[in-house]
């Protein structure tokens, strides 16, 4: 199963706030149209329209047509393998997190938004390493080592212990759906 691009891209999808307050006010009522959820987050029509077909494109959202005006549902698509799991973890941390402070689930959703950092977090899923074993396994240099490192730490995902660095989700609903997706995905 190789979910890596696909996981990249949908956790860059939910590392914009525009993007999380949309989703949020779909969850908390389901078909509202493009008009209303733009008034609600005071953005234009085609700022709104770009930002939900952004989370449409990941099958995190549907939408329907009601005669002239569309509708979104927080409803998984069903060809997108991910969509479920990541749809459910979202709306549990979503629940969680203020309306005014998503920075914590935004730092999580960046954490998984680069292929990079998604190698580093699959080499400690498997054991810890050092910052110099991960440079060489995954043939980075040491200042993308340590610049993918810290926007990790940030996130929660990946703590150091003496040299070595090491995979601790935690137990937020995103990274843990995010980290369990990832290690389904294998090499």
């Amino acid at each position: 199963m190789a979910l890596s691009p696909t996981l990249w891209r949908t956790a860059r999808v939910l590392a914009g706030e525009t993007r999380l307050g949309l989703l949020r006010r779909i969850v908390a009522e389901p078909g509202q149209t493009v008009s209303r959820l733009a008034d609600s987050m005071e953005l234009s029509l085609p700022r709104a329209s770009q930002e939900l077909r952004r989370l449409q494109s990941r099958g995190l959202v549907q939408a329907s047509r009601s005669g002239a005006t569309v509708e979104y549902r927080p409803i998984p698509d069903p060809l997108v393998a991910s969509a479920k799991p990541i749809l459910d973890a979202m709306k549990s941390a979503l629940a969680m997190t203020p309306e005014s402070d998503v920075s914590g689930l935004v730092a999580v959703a960046r954490a998984f938004s680069h292929v990079r950092r998604l190698a580093i977090l699959q080499e400690l899923q498997l054991s810890p390493r050092s910052a110099v074993d991960l440079q060489r396994l995954l043939r980075m240099s040491q200042m993308a080592a340590y610049r993918h490192l810290a926007i990790l730490q940030e996130a929660g995902l990946v703590r150091r212990k003496g040299r070595a660095w090491m995979f601790d989700p935690g137990v937020h609903p995103l990274s843990t759906c995010l980290a369990r997706l990832l290690k389904a995905s294998g090499r």
